[in-house]
């Protein structure tokens, strides 16, 4: 009998630390979700080696980016995670366009590539999103979903992610996982944003007409003069933007 009560105490003692086991790093989980988080991207463009250190601001609801630029519409960026919709103010020819995106609108594909960023391992999965393959690497240790530019959808923080074909990147060079002070962000209730589809039906009306103005004045150049005219851009939805056109002057 004295045996039993042991035993039975012992089995009560085991399910107790494994309770406050699970009970420790489920609160550390939620303490990490529930603080905010402060990360320094680093991103290089290999058209003309653009680099900025834009600052990504992540909350459980929130997560914006305002970047280190002048110019507040070139870069106002409000992930608005309950919502499942991003607000970003997209600049074509000196125009600004309040656009209203998918939030985290991508179909990972987990890969075997692993990498070690600020003293966190990391692994990776690949994608294609809006005209290139992007591979990320994020840390299950950190775990939330969330990422730069438009990235997230993963099991935790991505603190890298390349376009396969060389053309951007984006890598945590700073991270402060208890971030104390505060972040503004552009309230999106005093714009009017349209859908994705209708930004590109527009964009691509507004670049047509510029090209074919370019087209038709092309007797401005000298005779024989070629004239190389390319967009850059990350998301790709205009053959202008990866191909190009050539002017030539007659």
């Amino acid at each position: 009998m004295i045996l039993f009560y042991f035993i039975t105490l012992h089995v009560k003692l085991l399910s107790m630390k494994r309770l406050l086991t699970f009970s420790f790093f489920f609160l550390a989980f939620l303490t990490c979700v529930a603080q905010s988080i402060l990360v320094e991207y680093e991103q290089k463009v290999s058209e003309g080696n653009v680099v900025n250190y834009p600052d990504v601001w992540i909350t459980d609801s929130i997560t914006t980016n305002l970047g280190k630029a002048g110019n507040l519409k070139e870069t106002s960026f409000v992930k608005k995670k309950k919502e499942g919709f991003l607000y970003c103010t997209e600049m074509a020819q000196r125009k600004a366009f309040y656009v209203k995106d998918s939030l985290h609108n991508f179909r990972w594909i987990l890969t075997a590539d692993t990498a070690t960023i600020l003293r966190h391992k990391c692994m990776s999965a690949k994608t294609f999103f809006r005209g290139r393959t992007y591979l990320a690497f994020y840390t299950p240790k950190i775990p939330i979903s969330d990422g730069p530019w438009k990235f997230g959808g993963l099991p935790g923080l991505i603190l890298e992610a390349k376009s396969t074909d060389g053309y951007v990147i984006w890598r945590a060079i700073k991270l402060d996982l208890a971030y104390k002070g505060s972040f503004k962000y552009i309230d999106v209730s005093t714009h009017t944003y349209i859908d994705w589809n209708t930004y590109i039906a527009q964009y691509k009306e507004q670049l047509d007409k510029f090209i074919h103005s370019l087209r038709s004045n092309k007797e401005a150049l000298s005779a024989g003069t070629k004239l190389k005219y390319k967009i850059p851009a990350i998301e790709v939805f205009h053959p202008v933007q990866l191909e190009g056109i050539d002017i030539v002057g007659e």
